[in-house]
Formats: C-alpha cells, sequence, structure tokens
C-alpha cells in the first residue's frame, strides 16, 4: 500500500505557544510517528515560523518548512503542494481559501478544517462561507464549537465531527506534588498558603475568561480562608494591566492577588503544583487544553458550564462546571474545594482519569483513520 501523502498547513506552531499552537503541535507529532509506520508521506507548512523553529520532538527536519511571513510563497507553495496530496489539513479558518483552490483544481484531494474556538464562531465573508462548505470535513474541537458552526454558518451537522484535543505527547506528569520551592520564593508565599491560579490570554478584547469574577469574591473567600493568594497568570496588554489594577484596587484585595505574567511553557507545570485550585469560568473556550494539562498535574480545576470547557471536564466528571455568571455558585464551589484540599492519592487518580480520556496515543489513532477513512471515530 502506497503511503498518504499528507500536507498540513499551519500559520503558527514552534514560534508561539497557545492552545491552537498546542493542537498544531500534537497534529505534527501524529504525522510524525505515522509517517514512521510508513503509512504517511507528511508535509507541514507554516506561514509564520522559521524553519530553525522547529522542534525536533514533533517533526523531522524535511518534514517542516517555515516561511516566515512570505505569504504569497506560502500560498503558491501550499497550493501546489496541496493538489499533489491525498489529504491536506488546514489548522485555522484564515486557510480556507487555500483549502478552496485545492479542492478546486484537484477534487479529489479530501481537505479538511480543524475549528477551534472564536475564529470560527463570527460570521464569515461570503468566499470564505463558500469555502468552508466545500470543504469535505470540519473537525471541532468541542461540542461546543461544533454547535456554533452549525447555527452560525448553516453546515450540514453529516460535515462535522468532534474530535476532543489531546495532552501533548511529552505532557509531564508529576508524582511528587509538593509545591516548587523556587515559585514558593520568588511570589514570597509559604507552604500554608492556599493559592488560586489562572492562566490565559488577558486582553482588553477578550473580557469571558472570568477572572473578573473570581477577584470579586476574593473578599469574601479570605474570610475563611486568609492565606488566600489569586495568581493571575498570562500577558496583559497596555490597557487590560491598566483595567485589573484598578479592579484590583478598587476591590481592596491587593495584597492577596498577584498579576505574575508570562509564564514559560517549562514552567507551566511546576505553577500547576504551586496551586491548589485552577479556576477560570470562561463563557468562550473552544475547549480548553490548559484545563486537561491541570488536571494532569493533579490539580483541582473550576470551568465554566456554557462552552468547550465542558468537553474538557467531561461533563463535570474531572472537575466542576459552574455558571460564569453566577458569582454566588462560583465562590462556593471554590470555598468547598478550599476545604477539602486533594491527598496525593486523589491527585493521581485525577491524572489516571485525565490521561484514559484525553491521551495522545488515542488522538493520533483519530487522525489516522481521518487521513485513511475520512472520519475521527476509531473503528
Amino acid at each position: 500500500m502506497a503511503a498518504k501523502k499528507v500536507l498540513f498547513l499551519t500559520l503558527k506552531v514552534f514560534s508561539f505557544t497557545g492552545g491552537i499552537e498546542k493542537v498544531c503541535r500534537t497534529i505534527c507529532r501524529s504525522l510524525y510517528d505515522l509517517s514512521q509506520e510508513g503509512i504517511v508521506e507528511a508535509n507541514v507548512n507554516c506561514m509564520y515560523d522559521e524553519n530553525f523553529d522547529r522542534d525536533s520532538r514533533y517533526l523531522k527536519k524535511h518534514q517542516f518548512h517555515g516561511f516566515n511571513e512570505k505569504r504569497k510563497r506560502f500560498v503558491i507553495k501550499s497550493l501546489f503542494k496541496g493538489i499533489r496530496s491525498d489529504v491536506v489539513l488546514l489548522s485555522h479558518v484564515h486557510l480556507l481559501s487555500i483549502g478552496y483552490l485545492i479542492k478546486r483544481f484537484s477534487p479529489n484531494t479530501k481537505v479538511y478544517l480543524i475549528a477551534h474556538g472564536i475564529e470560527i464562531w463570527r460570521k464569515l465573508p461570503d468566499a470564505k462561507l463558500k469555502a468552508l462548505k466545500r470543504l469535505d470535513k470540519i473537525i471541532a474541537v468541542s461540542h461546543f464549537t461544533a454547535e456554533k458552526i452549525k447555527e452560525i454558518h448553516g453546515i450540514d451537522p453529516e460535515k462535522i465531527e468532534i474530535l476532543n484535543n489531546s495532552l501533548d505527547p511529552f505532557y509531564y506528569f508529576p508524582s511528587n506534588f509538593n509545591k516548587p520551592k523556587s515559585l514558593l520564593t520568588r511570589y514570597g508565599l509559604n507552604e500554608d498558603h492556599q493559592v488560586l491560579l489562572s492562566l490565559c490570554r488577558l486582553s482588553s478584547s477578550e473580557k469571558y475568561k472570568g477572572y473578573d469574577n473570581t477577584m470579586a469574591i476574593i473578599p469574601n473567600l479570605i474570610k475563611k480562608n486568609p492565606n488566600l493568594i489569586y495568581l493571575i497568570a498570562g500577558k496583559p496588554d497596555e490597557e487590560e494591566r491598566h483595567r485589573i489594577e484598578n479592579l484590583i484596587t478598587k476591590l481592596q484585595i491587593k495584597k492577596y492577588v498577584k498579576l505574575i505574567g508570562f509564564v514559560d511553557e517549562a514552567e507551566i507545570s511546576d505553577h500547576f503544583l504551586l496551586s491548589d485550585i485552577f479556576v477560570l469560568p470562561s463563557k468562550k473556550e473552544g475547549f480548553g487544553i490548559v484545563f486537561i494539562e491541570a488536571l494532569a498535574s493533579g490539580l483541582n480545576v473550576v470551568a465554566g458550564d456554557k462552552d468547550g470547557s465542558v468537553d474538557a471536564l467531561q461533563n463535570g466528571a474531572l472537575g466542576k462546571l459552574v455558571n460564569p455568571d453566577d458569582m454566588n455558585e462560583i465562590e462556593i464551589t471554590l470555598g468547598k474545594l478550599l476545604a477539602s484540599p486533594l491527598n496525593n492519592e486523589q491527585k493521581i487518580e485525577l491524572q489516571n482519569k485525565v490521561f484514559n480520556a484525553f491521551n495522545y496515543e488515542k488522538y493520533c489513532k483519530s487522525i489516522k483513520e481521518l487521513i485513511f477513512n475520512g472520519t475521527t471515530i476509531i473503528s
């Protein structure tokens, strides 16, 4: 059997760390592993990365082609490569026009879009909507995103499948749950502090992540939990930084809330270990890889019940789902979790559950099914 020629088109993979980029890396590793089996000939074209950005754990040198923002060259090379491919995967809605042209010039090439979150929830121009409907299938990362695609774009439900994101194949599962001393020192904390953590993009244009409502209940939480500290991680834009700082001042919680800025990917797991609860009652998560990463570190998680977070927490089986607009519910939920912290045995059990639900091996099998059988459902 001849190897399937697969082209994966992306915007960024290695030069930026975000949810979409993490999904792209996992797909890259899937293509790497399938190529090692000799059943796939994989190529990844990336519009914004440079060749030296490649992480060799995910792709071999000859499989990755970074175009360093040279958009015209990226489009032309991707078009010619695409029409000679059996399968083309699009990582983002912004790549629809290339997918449309590939499909037009090579009708037998299967073209699939990975649909994440807010990028696909907006109304699309007529040309993009036409391209979207021309695709062979849309792979939504959550039930919420799938419903949004049907509702907003009128896509035939038969052309939409749901494939939840997975943990990165190299994600570290800690077995020692002690709070890292280096981070305790960095943030001026001690072992007695109870730590809430939110890690997300802090943008003035995205006021739906839920950290405002979490800050608003801190004055009540500290009455029973005087050693409580709330760490908000992520690099804010200037406008959002000022807004958050003003809110902290207004609520008189400066002693209890710390804006800790950007957290390097290498330190994310340690920040989960530092914390007692990961809380992000968002309203517009496509899925929320950060939730399953926190769970994999043995951390209690509180998320919103209005978006893709429901899939990440498996309808509440892996963590607590709350109404993101109900501050009383958020407060009660956090209060109960703070009063009953997980022991090491419970943390290991939580790690096993999230691994069984979102492990890489299962995800890779779904990508293989998509390439060979046009479905992500494992037969």
